[in-house]
């Protein structure tokens, strides 16, 4: 008899593909099959969950192959005997593959035969009932009710949980061993108001005091209270000793451009902008130097635009070789391995937003030049394409993330782009591809996750931002405000 005082949980397929993933980025001789990372307690796997594990093998992408190693770690727990009946796992817990659920009781529970999510939760339902019977039947009163054994769905879907609680009343978890911590106010930019008196004080000796200890490269937008648009000043704690905010300065902010006439047209972008040059540092390549960037924010908040901005200007000033982009391959409709062409046509409908960015760029027109002037370089009749030449130069390459193990980028600016649909594993394979003299921006929006298997705490770009958020190479910056357009902002507000 399975012992009474471990929890039950119930596995569905987002839930053991995101353990496969974190636990098999880097496997280890010896490191534990899925089921062992969840302890001493029962795991079950719903008999529905191999059908749909079997469906995404053949897939193709990253995916398949992760629901593969799922494949081959289920096999390795069979040879300590049947699944059916159960199986110790490294940790002293046991698995077992749950039979499909009784079709009387699905009816009767008002559900659907054959919907997987519904197979998954009458399994569950039957793990509970199953529960409470043994624990009427051999340990009625022996037991505190809050100590009972309880049985608990593990799922990355938010629908299964909602329909788990509340129609249901059963206990359903996101995978916590996969989320970052929450985090109690908005890592990157704080803004400080103040008197007069004391911003004149602070600008005088060069730094701030503050009654409270910064994060680790956090930003400071310091204002007069009385006169915040015109009295003000930036700073930047730099790992100084309690809450010392070194103040910077405010000209090479507010005037920074680079590639031409790219500029912040906010306070946050200005900030974001310096971080992308290296935070004003003398050397930006030395070794102690910014090393990773992470930027959140809406669509249309411009973390694309001045990205590529700042990597052309610093190509250009010889501190890379080239500049690597990269994103999730998420699909959104027809999957793209069954686009036709090679590996660039494939490639060319996420090229486009790249394409875009890099015209505006080098065709923004100067002062001097005026409204009606022709804009950027001319080469003949055609306007400049600065997405070929980079290519033709091999000085710009798009790598899906899919064909990235075993590269190593040395001396480049690597842009990941859609980081909020990409699990923690991948940006673990990413990161470490990163050579000497190399640079990471690391981009994404948590309102548009497109992955099923990610939340707002499971994604790669939160868990960069939370992994990273004290290392002394690391900056990061939420932008807030839409500046593609007024029509755009207009639209973010109001639809």
């Amino acid at each position: 008899m399975t012992p009474l005082h471990r929890k039950v949980f119930i596995l569905d397929t987002s839930a053991i593909i995101s353990l496969v993933q974190d636990i098999t980025t880097f496997r280890e001789v010896g490191a534990p099959g899925f089921a062992g990372v969840l302890g001493d307690n029962e795991i079950i796997v719903p008999r529905v969950v191999l059908d749909e594990l079997d469906r995404l093998r053949g897939g193709g992408g990253n995916r398949a192959k992760v629901a593969l190693e799922a494949a081959r770690q289920l096999e390795a727990y069979t040879r300590h005997g049947s699944l059916l009946d159960g199986v110790e796992t490294e940790k002293g817990g046991t698995l077992r593959i749950a039979p499909r659920p009784s079709h009387d009781k699905v009816i009767a529970w008002d559900l659907k035969a054959g919907v997987e999510d519904h197979e998954i939760l009458a399994t569950a339902m039957e793990a509970e009932d199953a529960l409470r019977a043994r624990i009427n039947k051999f340990s009625a009163g022996t037991i505190d009710s809050a100590e009972e054994p309880q049985v608990i769905l593990i799922t990355q879907d938010r629908i299964l949980r909602v329909l788990a609680r509340s129609v249901y009343g059963l206990a359903a978890q996101e995978l916590q061993s996969v989320c970052a911590p929450e985090s109690s106010q908005e890592l990157g930019v704080q803004r400080i108001e103040m008197s007069a008196g004391e911003i004149d004080d602070a600008l005088t000796r060069g730094y701030l005091e503050w009654d409270k200890i910064p994060m680790q490269n956090e930003f400071f937008h310091i204002v007069d209270r009385d006169n915040p648009e015109v009295h003000y000043c930036y700073g930047m704690s730099r790992g100084a000793e309690g809450g010392r905010i070194e103040l910077l300065d405010r000209s090479k902010l507010d005037y920074l451009k680079v590639a031409g006439e790219v500029s912040g047209k906010n306070v946050r972008q200005k900030f974001f902008l310096w971080a992308l040059m290296g935070c004003g540092e003398a050397d930006p390549m030395a070794e102690d130097g910014i090393r990773l960037i992470t930027c959140s924010g809406p669509a249309g908040s411009g973390k694309s635009f001045l990205t590529l901005a700042a990597a052309w200007e610093r190509l250009e000033r010889g501190h890379f070789e080239r500049i690597v982009i990269t994103r999730p391959m998420v699909d959104v409709g027809t999957s793209m391995g069954y686009l036709p062409g090679t590996l660039e046509e494939k490639l060319r409908p996420w090229g486009g937003p790249i394409e875009d960015n890099l015209r505006a760029i080098v065709q923004v027109p100067s002062p001097e030049e005026g409204r009606g002037a022709k804009r950027g370089p001319q080469r003949g009749a055609k306007p400049f394409d600065a997405k070929a030449w980079l290519e033709m130069e091999d000085r710009l390459e798009m790598v899906p993330l899919t064909y990235i193990r075993g590269r190593t980028f040395r001396r480049s600016f690597v842009i990941l782009e859609e980081a909020q649909n990409l699990e923690r594993g991948p940006l673990k394979v990413l990161l470490t591809r990163l050579g000497e003299g190399s640079v990471v921006v690391i981009c994404g929006d948590h309102s548009q996750i497109d992955n099923q298997f990610l939340s707002t705490r499971n994604n790669g770009l939160v868990h960069a931002i939370n992994a990273f958020r004290n290392w002394p190479q690391a900056v990061h910056v939420r932008l807030n405000r839409i500046v593609r357009s007024d029509l755009a902002e207009a639209a973010n507000e109001r639809l």
